[in-house]
């Protein structure tokens, strides 16, 4: 495998040295994570006239990379458009086009996305250079498990972390371990999803990637907060939101906040939960993240139930449904149709209830989310009248529960799980003894 092909470099005896020089240190700069300093260097250096086509689009493509991890998207899109046209160079097209899938992703474009993996895909292929092809299958997984495909995540990621370990680009490899984890956690999965995280985060430390360190504590805290862990989440959250703060990255802060929230509500704190949820809501709403306003809805209509604010959760909710419609995915359609029947049994409407847990529960079984799954089962045996009906539905919740713990290897994790109070609830529904899962 040639150098060309394994990590994308170029030519570089044909660009003058002033402008090599500036390109160079922006690099160096995007290395130490000082993203405006970088693009000031990067801009220099486009501002050199007669330099090759490929190393302008590469500048324009990594100062794209930069205005996106600032939250600028349309910098972003606009260089990363400009990185297309401005060279036809294979590689590079297929590098710029895997780009521009990772925008449209992160901003909810959805279908757009997919084109342009896909694209990406078949010109990495035709050219032979596996970080695209890498790219492009990472990008498939993480559109997949956003639209609740995971099994067919999963199958994308694992392409994408065998074409990077064959190339050993060590930081690609983390963020393909990263969505593993975040697609295993989606899955209910969530000792597969710790180890993921787990790898990542050894690989990231050993780059001094704090950016992506940060992204890395914020999801095994998460992990821990889906397993009722909740002071180890709490400890992960605030590190991760401390480090966010030294490191300028506004970009992960909303997702930060909603943890946060989330795990203060749990522990019964609920203004100053609620209020890091409105945070997060305002953060998600400004950078434009539909992913992230959909959940942290969820989690704001949830705790609105819980503290008894039901006027301020039929706005929530209805806003949550509108954001679900215009992801067109299971994952989400089944949060919002969970949450509307949650709201309704919360308002005595038991009928009306009990047709959106319904629709909820299709959705959530197309997602695999069994996170999902066994909560909603358990609200169905609360809410239904027929005893014979309802029993199936504890059982069945009580199954979920029994299949998300006894994968967890750590017994004091474990026990955390299965004596908190909603799964012990669910487990001596069914007449389960939790000490023998």
């Amino acid at each position: 495998m040639s150098e060309k092909v394994a990590s994308g470099h170029f030519e570089q005896s044909s660009v003058s040295a002033a402008a090599l020089a500036a390109y160079n240190q922006g690099r160096a700069a995007a290395r130490r994570q000082d993203y405006p300093q970088a693009i000031t260097y990067f801009t220099e250096a486009l501002a050199f006239e007669g330099t090759p086509d490929l190393f302008r689009a590469r500048t324009l493509e990594y100062r794209g990379q930069c205005y996106w991890l600032l939250g600028k998207f349309n910098e972003a899109e606009a260089d990363y458009e400009a990185a297309l046209a401005a060279s036809d160079d294979m590689n590079q097209i297929a590098r710029a086009r895997a780009r521009l899938g990772e925008l449209a992703d992160f901003c909810g474009r959805y279908e757009q996305a997919e084109k342009l993996y896909q694209q990406a895909l078949a010109e990495g292929v035709q050219a032979g250079n596996l970080l695209v092809i890498g790219r492009a299958q990472r990008g498939l997984g993480v559109l997949n498990r956003r639209r609740g495909n995971t099994e067919q995540a999963v199958s994308h990621l694992t392409q994408a972390l065998a074409a990077f370990r064959q190339v050993g680009e060590a930081r690609e490899q983390a963020r393909v371990l990263t969505s593993l984890g975040r697609t295993r956690h989606a899955r209910g999965e969530y000792q597969y999803a710790l180890s993921a995280h787990q790898e990542a985060l050894m690989i990231l430390e050993s780059l001094e990637d704090r950016w992506r360190i940060i992204q890395c504590l914020n999801d095994i805290g998460e992990c821990h907060q889906a397993l009722y862990d909740i002071e180890t989440a709490l400890s992960y959250h605030e590190r991760a939101l401390q480090m966010a703060e030294e490191s300028n990255a506004n970009l992960l802060k909303p997702e930060i906040y909603r943890n946060l929230g989330v795990d203060l509500v749990e522990q019964s704190e609920y203004d100053k939960g609620i209020m890091y949820l409105q945070k997060a809501l305002e953060g998600a709403r400004q950078f434009g993240n539909r992913e992230q306003e959909a959940l942290t809805l969820y989690h704001l209509t949830r705790a609105f139930i819980r503290h008894g604010w039901e006027g301020d959760a039929v706005q929530t909710v209805s806003r949550l449904s509108e954001v679900a419609e215009a992801l067109d995915a299971d994952r989400f359609r089944a949060l919002a149709a969970f949450a509307r029947g949650e709201l309704l049994f919360a308002q005595g409407e038991r009928v009306a209830a009990i047709a959106e847990l319904n629709a909820a529960m299709l959705a959530a079984q197309t997602a695999v989310d069994r996170g999902v799954l066994w909560k909603l089962h358990a609200t169905m045996g609360n809410a239904i009248d027929d005893e014979a009906i309802a029993a199936v539905h504890r059982n069945i919740a009580a199954e979920f529960v029994r299949q998300t713990a006894e994968p967890i290897q750590d017994e004091r994790l474990k026990r955390c799980f299965v004596y908190a109070p909603p799964v012990l609830a669910v487990l001596q529904a069914a007449g389960i003894d939790p000490d023998k899962l």
